[in-house]
């Protein structure tokens, strides 16, 4: 018959897209025409593919071909589809003439020689054609080269064949000869990695440790503010440490996104945390580029995107966080590229309190005159702080305290046992309303963040008094009902309510405060 179909994968930003490769030999003179919007890569595989089966023992057909990449409407660029377009040529011309090709995927390279060279993002490949073979409820195969091979072994429920070269992959393909041995599935013990951060190797900040604790559990976007050298990255380095470990499914998406982006082709169990310099791109933290690729958000997707410094960014940059913060998601068009990418994570920003850094120490002079502090705090919108739900000021450690350390042990404790209520806080949430406090909708928080008599009292009159907008009071009720729920509080109360009313006020305190950050609540768990 001269007509082949074989199966493969591609991309579009993250979202794999099935590709039917189809083959046709007719009467005509000689030509070799590869059609459904291949790029360069694709269309120079016309001579890697002749000389490739010309290399391992075959016939090449001196008819017409043309080989069609299905949906035609999608531009596609990567050399993984020569092997694919290589075993359809042999197939469609009679040369394996009983190999059953409709339950194998196709990825690889070729070389000059028939040799398989590589294929890129083979994890991300691996999730895919697992993903493929859940749409299409049947056992789907994967053959890749050998190396690339044993990194998709452990993508589990998925076979994965490793070929050397284009003879061996034919053979296997026909039962002739010694079959290919198919890649034992790596199992990797999923919840044995853990953080080697403590949050007890921080020394006093009580309060930022609470406050980072109540962030974690209700995922609540946090600002640190203090001096420089005060432990707010240290602090922020840690909260890793007290989130759960990702369900599996979710590991496998994010270790897929970071093999897409060329950083690693291994499962990893760990939670992203992405810490962007200051002279980030917009390209490089929300992603960009024709067509478009993923940036620092998404790769902190169901992790911690920890942007210390954060006034020193690019206010287009800063401003552009706004969508994913309220979405999850970021969206990037370009001309004749769409693209959407996942971006659901905790935000925790850092910064000095003025550009010399001593605003409100106890003892050190600010240079700053008060233009230039307020022009400073200025770089971050009112639009954007009105996303962050806690403000928490780091102040300086006394030296005396720093070299002595711990000497008695604190309530809030290491990163085990706050991790320990940030899964105990997560669940109840989980079951009561199905998301987190921090992704409540409106209507979610009317029926679940009903304060008590007094509480409620307390909250209009803050409202009030300092003109609050509908989401920061909002906010409010959602850290209030996430401190409830690590007090295991059925109902909110006035203590959690005055708590969240604290660590909402930014700089300069909406009540008025002349701190930078308003005099911050030591609150008892």
């Amino acid at each position: 018959m001269p007509l082949a179909t074989l199966h493969s994968l591609t991309f579009v930003g993250v979202r794999p897209v099935a590709v039917q490769i189809e083959v046709h030999l007719s009467a005509g003179l000689p030509s070799f025409a590869l059609v459904g919007l291949p790029d360069t890569e694709i269309r120079e595989s016309k001579e890697r593919v002749r000389s490739a089966l010309l290399n391992s023992g075959f016939e090449f057909p001196s008819q017409r071909i043309t080989v069609n990449l299905a949906p035609a409407d999608l531009p596609k660029g990567s050399a993984a589809f020569d092997l694919a377009v290589a075993l359809g040529i042999a197939s469609a011309s009679g040369q394996l003439a009983k190999a059953d090709l409709s339950d194998w995927l196709f990825a690889g390279e070729l070389s000059l020689s028939g040799a398989l060279t590589g294929v890129r993002s083979p994890f991300a490949l691996a999730v895919a054609a697992r993903k493929e073979a859940c749409i299409r409820q049947r056992t789907i195969k994967l053959m890749m080269p050998k190396a690339p091979a044993r990194l998709a072994a452990t993508v589990p429920d998925l076979a994965v064949f490793g070929a050397g070269n284009l003879f061996e992959a034919a053979a296997h393909l026909v039962g002739h000869g010694q079959p290919l041995e198919q890649q034992s599935h790596l199992a990797s013990n999923h919840s044995s990695t853990t953080n080697p951060l403590d949050m007890a190797e921080v020394i006093g900040h009580q309060t930022a440790k609470h406050a980072l604790l109540t962030a974690t559990a209700g995922q609540h976007h946090i600002r640190l503010v203090g001096p420089p050298g005060s432990g707010k990255s240290m602090l922020a380095q840690r909260v890793g440490s007290l989130m759960p470990p990702l369900p599996f499914e979710d590991s496998l998406e994010i270790s897929a996104i970071r093999s897409l982006k060329g950083e690693s082709d291994m499962l990893s169990p760990q939670r992203p945390f992405r810490n962007p310099h200051p002279s980030s791109t917009m390209a490089a933290l929300i992603g960009g580029g024709n067509p478009p690729s993923p940036g620092e958000i998404t790769l902190a997707h169901q992790g911690i995107l920890f942007t210390d410094e954060v006034l020193e960014f690019d206010r287009r940059c800063l401003e552009s966080l706004r969508e994913p913060l309220e979405t999850g998601r970021v969206n990037i068009s370009r001309s004749g590229h769409q693209a959407s990418f996942p971006a659901k994570f905790l935000w925790v920003c850092a910064h000095n309190p003025c550009p010399c850094g001593w605003l409100g120490h106890p003892a050190k002079e600010c240079r700053c005159t008060p233009e230039q502090v307020r022009k400073y705090q200025n770089k971050l919108s009112g639009p954007l702080a009105d996303r962050l739900d806690i403000s928490v000021e780091v102040q300086a450690i006394d030296h005396g305290a720093l070299l002595q350390g711990e000497t008695e042990p604190t309530e809030l404790g290491g990163s085990a046992g706050l991790r320990k209520r940030v899964e105990e806080a997560r669940t109840v949430q989980l079951e009561r309303q199905g998301c987190l406090n921090g992704e409540m909708s409106a209507g979610q928080i009317n029926k679940h963040c009903k304060p008590a008599s007094g509480a409620e009292k307390l909250l209009l009159a803050y409202a009030q008094k300092n003109h609050l907008s509908a989401r920061a009071l909002h906010r409010i009720c959602r850290v209030a009902r996430t401190l409830a729920d690590l007090d295991q509080a059925s109902q909110i109360e006035k203590k959690h309510i005055a708590t969240a009313i604290q660590y909402r006020k930014t700089l300069g305190g909406e009540a008025g405060s002349q701190s930078p950050v308003a005099q911050q609540p030591t609150y008892n768990p």
